[in-house]
C-alpha cells in the first residue's frame, strides 16, 4: 500500500467514527507522528490560543465551573502547540487550564475523576505541561519550578517518574538533561522522608534521578542510608531488572537484614528467592522457606510446600513443621496444614466456629477450608465454581492484574492448591469421623454464610451462599443425602421472600448436578 492509499484508508477509517473517538484517534496519530524519524511537527496553532485560554479560565473560576467540552478543546489545543515546538504558548494554556481544575477553583461537574470526563489524556496533558516548564525555564531556577508545577496540577495528573514522563511526552530528546540531573537530585534531596514506612513520591522522584546519574550504585546507597522498604526492593529490582542474579541475590539479602518490618522483609527474600531460582541453585526450598517464616501468606506456604514436588510424604514433613510454626491468627493456612498432616476434623472444627461475614480477611479459613473439605468428601471433584475460589485463595492478588511488560520477566511460580491437593489426595485416609465432622462443619458454615448474607442484605454475594448449600447437598456422604436434601429445601422455604438467593440456589444445584424438589 502505497502512502497515498495508506492516508485514503486512514481517512476512510475515521469517518466512521463519531466525534469523540475520531478526535482521540487524530491525537494518537499526531502525537505518534512527532516521534518518527521524518522530522514532522503539526502546523503552530494560532498565537490567539493562549489570550483565548486565560480568559476561558478567568471567565470560569468566576462562575466556578467549566463545560468538559470547551476544556478538551483548549487541552488539545495546547497539545498541538507542544507538539509543535512552541513549548511557551503549550506552557501559556496548560498552566491557564490545569491549576484551577486540580485545586477544584474550576468544576467540570464530574461525580468521577477528571479524565473520565474530558475528552484528551490528561496524564498526557500533564507530562506535556511539565515538559514545557523544563524547556522554557532557566537552568538555575528549573528544578524548583518543576516542582511546583507538578504540586500544581496533582489533582489532574500524577508523574511517578517525572523524568520518563517528560521524556515519553516529548517529541525530542530534553535539552541540557545531563546538566540538570544533579541539580534535580540536589533539589529532592532536600525533601525529607516521613517517620512511618509509606514513602512519598518525591523518594520515587528520587530514586528515578539518582539512577540516571549513578545506576545502581546510587539506588544501593540510598537504600543502606535510609533503611527505607521501598528504596530497598529498588536497588534489588533494579539487578533484576539487568537480569544480575548473583548481585541482585547478595542486594536482597543484605536488604532484607536492612528492614524491620516483616511484610517488607518477606518481598525482598521473595526476591532472593527468586535470585536463586533463576541462578538454578538447589536451594531453592529452603530459600522460600525462609521467605514464607518471615512473612507468613498462602502463596508463600504454597511455593515452599511443592518446591520438591508434588509427593504427599515431603509435602506432609513440611506442613508438620510448618505448623509448629505458624502464626495462630493464620487461619486459611493453619486449614491447610491441618488438612495435609491429615487431621481433618481439626480443620473442620476450625471452619465450622469461623463467622458467616469477614470472608474476605486472609486468615478467614472459609474460601480455603471448605473448598479442601468438599476435595476430600468428594475424591476430588467439586466443580469449577469452588475450584476456582480455592486457587485464588492461593495467589497474590497482584498476578491479577492486567498484564504488561513487567508480566513477561522471570517470577516466583505459586503452585495450584488444587493440583497439589489432587496429587495428595490419595494418601490422606478418611475416617468416618473425619467425614462426619467435614460435612457437618460445611452445613454450619454453609448456614451461617446464607444467615449473614441474606440478614444483611448482601445481595452481589447470594450466589456463593447457593454455591456454599448446594455443595453440602452434592457432597454429602450417600448414608446421609436424604437428610442434606431436605436441609436444603427447609433453608429455601426458610428465605421463601428472598427470591434472588432461591435463584441463585437453583443455578448452583443445577451446576453441580443436584436435584433439589420444587
Amino acid at each position: 500500500m502505497s502512502a497515498a492509499e495508506l492516508r485514503a484508508a486512514v481517512r476512510a477509517v475515521l469517518d466512521q467514527l463519531d466525534d469523540g473517538m475520531k478526535d482521540s484517534v487524530i491525537d494518537t496519530l499526531m502525537t505518534r507522528g512527532t516521534k518518527t524519524k521524518s522530522g514532522w511537527k503539526p502546523a503552530r496553532p494560532s498565537p490567539r490560543i493562549v489570550q483565548e485560554a486565560m480568559s476561558f479560565a478567568e471567565a470560569a473560576r468566576h462562575i466556578g465551573r467549566a463545560d468538559p467540552d470547551d476544556v478538551t478543546e483548549h487541552l488539545r489545543r495546547a497539545t498541538k502547540a507542544f507538539l509543535a515546538g512552541d513549548h511557551a504558548s503549550a506552557r501559556a494554556v496548560f498552566e491557564a487550564i490545569l491549576p484551577p481544575i486540580a485545586s477544584v477553583d474550576i468544576d467540570l461537574g464530574q461525580h468521577e475523576l477528571v479524565e473520565e470526563v474530558l475528552g484528551v489524556d490528561a496524564r498526557a496533558c500533564v507530562a506535556q505541561y511539565v515538559a514545557s516548564v523544563y524547556t522554557t525555564t532557566p537552568l538555575r531556577d528549573r528544578a524548583d519550578v518543576i516542582v511546583r508545577a507538578i504540586e500544581q496540577v496533582q489533582g489532574v495528573g500524577t508523574l511517578s517518574s517525572p523524568i520518563r514522563d517528560m521524556e515519553d511526552a516529548s517529541p525530542g530528546a530534553l535539552p541540557d538533561l545531563g546538566v540538570f540531573l544533579p541539580l534535580w537530585v540536589k533539589r529532592l534531596q532536600r525533601f525529607r522522608p516521613p517517620k512511618d514506612e509509606w514513602e512519598t513520591e518525591h523518594e520515587r522522584w528520587l530514586r528515578e534521578a539518582v539512577f540516571r546519574v549513578d545506576g545502581v550504585d546510587g539506588l544501593e546507597r540510598i537504600a543502606r542510608k535510609t533503611r527505607r522498604p521501598r528504596a530497598c526492593l529498588a536497588w534489588c529490582e533494579a539487578l533484576a531488572d539487568q537480569g544480575n542474579w548473583t548481585a541482585a541475590l547478595k542486594a536482597c539479602d543484605a536488604a532484607a537484614r536492612l528492614v524491620r518490618q516483616s511484610h517488607w522483609r518477606g518481598e525482598l527474600l521473595d526476591g532472593a528467592a527468586l535470585a536463586v531460582q533463576e541462578l538454578g541453585r538447589p536451594d531453592l526450598s529452603k530459600r522460600l522457606e525462609v521467605a514464607w517464616r518471615a512473612a507468613p501468606t498462602l502463596t508463600r506456604l504454597l511455593r515452599w510446600l511443592v518446591s520438591d514436588g508434588h509427593e504427599l510424604k515431603p509435602i506432609r514433613t513440611k506442613a508438620t513443621r510448618a505448623l509448629a510454626l505458624c502464626p495462630k491468627t493464620a487461619a486459611r493456612q493453619i486449614g491447610l496444614l491441618r488438612v495435609l498432616v491429615g487431621d481433618v476434623t481439626g480443620a473442620a472444627t476450625a471452619l465450622s466456629k469461623s463467622p458467616g461475614l469477614g470472608w474476605s480477611d486472609p486468615d478467614h479459613p472459609g474460601h480455603t477450608v471448605f473448598p479442601l473439605l468438599a476435595m476430600l468428601l468428594s475424591n476430588g471433584t467439586i466443580g469449577d465454581a469452588l475450584a476456582t475460589e480455592l486457587d485464588a485463595t492461593g495467589r497474590d492478588p497482584l498476578e491479577s492484574f492486567g498484564m504488561t511488560e513487567k508480566d513477561h520477566k522471570p517470577r516466583l511460580t505459586t503452585p495450584s492448591i488444587v493440583t497439589a491437593i489432587q496429587g495428595a489426595r490419595p494418601g490422606i485416609a478418611l475416617t468416618d469421623p473425619d467425614r462426619v465432622a467435614a460435612i457437618d462443619a460445611m452445613r454450619i458454615t454453609a448456614e451461617k454464610r446464607v444467615e449473614g448474607l441474606l440478614g444483611n442484605s448482601r445481595r452481589r454475594h447470594y450466589g456463593h451462599a447457593a454455591l456454599l448449600v448446594a455443595s453440602c447437598v452434592a457432597f454429602a456422604p450417600k448414608s446421609r443425602a436424604a437428610e442434606f436434601l431436605k436441609w436444603a429445601m427447609d433453608l429455601r422455604q426458610q428465605y421463601w421472600r428472598r427470591h434472588a438467593f432461591r435463584e441463585e440456589l437453583a443455578r448452583a444445584c443445577e451446576s453441580l448436578g443436584v436435584s433439589v424438589p420444587a
